[in-house]
This record gives C-alpha cells, sequence and structure tokens, in this order.
C-alpha cells in the first residue's frame, strides 16, 4: 500500500476569473501519513498576459512593484516540481499527492492553469482528482450552526470549530494555509474520519 501523501494548499491571485488572473503566491504543506514533511511559500511574478486587478492586491496587501520584483514564473515552478518530485513519482499513476485546500476548486483551478500557462501539461501526475475540499466537510459538520453564521469564509468556519485565528494574517497564503490543514485535522477528528492524524 502506499505512502499516504498530502499537499495542502492555498494560492492568492491578481484576480479571481480564471485564466484570466495570475498566481502570486503559492504556499503549502507536504505531509507523508499524518506527518508534516515540508512547508513552502512562493512568490511568484504575474506572467505578461495576466491580469492584474487593484482589487484583488488591495486584499493581498500587494503592490504593483512589489510584483515586479517578485521571481518570474518558470524559475518558480522549476523550484516547485522538483520538490513535488522528491515525495512523488510523476511515473507511477499510483503515487500521487492528495491536494487539500479550502474552496479547493478555485485554488487547484488557478494552480493547474499555472501548470498550463508553464508550458506543463501533465498536472494530473501529480495530483488525484478530485481535490480534498475543506470547506465541503464543513459545511456537513456546521449544518446545524450555518443559519447563526455571519458567513463560511475559512476563518470564520475555523472559529466556528474552536480555532484561534490571527485576523491580521488571513489572506497570506502561507497563514491561510497553516490554518487550513488545522481545520481539517479537527474535523476530521471530531467526524471520526479515518485519517492518519497530527495535531490540529
Amino acid at each position: 500500500m502506499n505512502n499516504m501523501k498530502l499537499l495542502f494548499l492555498d494560492v492568492e491571485t491578481t484576480g479571481i476569473p480564471c485564466p484570466d488572473s495570475g498566481l502570486i503566491q503559492l504556499s503549502g504543506i507536504i505531509e507523508v501519513n499524518g506527518e508534516p514533511r515540508e512547508t513552502f511559500d512562493f512568490r511568484i511574478k504575474p506572467f505578461p498576459g495576466d491580469i492584474v486587478s487593484d482589487e484583488a492586491l488591495a486584499v493581498n496587501g500587494v503592490t504593483r512593484e512589489e510584483l515586479a520584483g517578485y521571481p518570474e514564473p518558470e524559475a518558480v515552478f522549476e523550484t516547485f516540481v522538483k520538490l513535488l518530485g522528491q515525495y512523488v513519482d510523476p511515473f507511477d499513476r499510483t503515487d500521487k499527492f492528495h491536494l487539500v485546500a479550502y474552496n479547493a476548486p478555485f485554488d487547484v483551478q488557478h494552480l493547474r492553469t499555472w501548470f498550463e500557462k508553464n508550458g506543463d501539461q501533465y498536472f494530473g501526475s501529480w495530483f488525484w482528482h478530485p481535490a480534498v475540499d475543506v470547506m465541503g466537510l464543513a459545511v456537513v459538520v456546521l449544518m446545524d450552526r450555518r443559519a447563526a453564521m455571519k458567513d463560511f469564509k475559512l476563518a470564520t468556519v475555523a472559529e466556528a470549530m474552536g480555532l484561534h485565528v490571527d485576523d491580521s494574517q488571513v489572506h497570506d497564503a502561507a497563514y491561510d494555509v497553516e490554518l487550513t490543514r488545522r481545520l481539517f485535522l479537527r474535523i476530521t477528528q471530531q467526524a471520526g474520519i479515518p485519517y492518519p492524524q497530527g495535531s490540529p
């Protein structure tokens, strides 16, 4: 039986539409059999054709000048793929990461598109489909409290599940991915989901 390999993921982008928007931050935690093995946090310059929304930059607290100084996407992509290759054999169809994210369709779509913009069509060689959507898991656990919640954003849900949230760090992908992992562990523990557990 293969090891259980999870990649907790969070991205920040230049806007919501995909593929028009571009990746500017890619953060994650690699976990094998319930044990964190590696964290990463890449800042990424958008591709020249990416549309950069002022609203998105305001949410992320990034200026266009700062973006211009970020590493080139091709260089970050090469580093990222080498990192993945330390844990997964892309030529073994039984060896892949389970992607885990909050509102996973958004993050996964942008990550897949970033692969394509880098000229790589083999996204599926690294990751199982579909991804694990922590938001979807939380919906089930919080059904009885949903009507009383102001929204269903990551921070709101994490607090509803009894986790401490540092509001000053929200919308930084490196913080959000750690919060996502803590939330995932809390939900799976409370729901009795058989998964190799770390500490929330």
